[in-house]
């Protein structure tokens, strides 16, 4: 644990907020769409991330950007709604990369799914010939597995128990709009908060103690 925060520190997030309350911890939850989930073939259809801090989101930090691609864009049209007229007035992936990556330091990152996400981008930034700046991640996702699990007993977790919309019905939270990145950055936000209050309503838990409990702290 000492080793892992150490990096954590050197590489990521502010050493302001190694001892703060996860609350407190400034927050971008960050969403894409993509054309195929093989990471050799995969284009960014769109981006979208807001920021967010002591359980507030904050809308004026809320980025959603088309991503430019040519080629074969497989279902994206019938899932996202997405066409190749749309792609072709998007950004190129190197200006959201460059956005995105400006949080790196600053913000720990949530996400649902963080696995894929962060290997995406990864593969992004090999594309550019660059070499992806240290993220500290938390994911909603993981979080949803642990806690299913510790009551799922021998029948185990059901394969659609932990999406995005499934997690956030057990929270009562309204169903959100999927397939869009910047609303799903959002849900995702919201999501957390949620899952935050549930596991410590007093407001106490830091990001070593989740990393403790959970599998969902990751640094990438």
């Amino acid at each position: 644990m000492k080793n892992w925060f150490a990096s954590m520190i050197g590489k990521g997030i502010l050493a302001d907020y190694v001892d703060s309350p996860l609350s407190e911890v400034p927050f971008l939850a960050l969403d894409f769409e993509f054309n195929s989930l093989n990471k050799k073939q995969v284009k960014f259809m769109s981006a979208g991330w807001v920021t967010g801090q002591q359980f507030q989101i904050h809308y004026e930090h809320s980025y959603y950007r088309l991503i430019r691609a040519k080629g074969d864009l497989q279902q994206s049209p019938i899932i996202h709604g997405l066409t190749a007229r749309d792609i072709a007035q998007g950004v190129h992936a190197k200006e959201m990369y460059s956005a995105l990556m400006e949080y790196a330091p600053t913000h720990v990152w949530i996400l649902h799914n963080a696995f894929l996400d962060m290997n995406m981008l990864k593969e992004l930034a090999y594309r550019f010939g660059e070499a992806m700046p240290a993220v500290t991640t938390i994911d909603t996702m993981q979080l949803a597995l642990h806690k299913l699990g510790k009551g799922s007993g021998q029948y185990g977790v059901k394969h659609d128990a932990a999406t995005l919309d499934s997690c956030r019905r057990r929270f009562d939270l309204p169903s959100s709009p999927l397939h869009n990145a910047l609303s799903d950055a959002q849900a995702t936000l919201e999501l957390f908060y949620a899952q935050l209050y549930d596991m410590d309503p007093r407001a106490k838990m830091r990001l070593k103690d989740l990393k403790a409990m959970t599998s969902a702290v990751k640094v990438y």
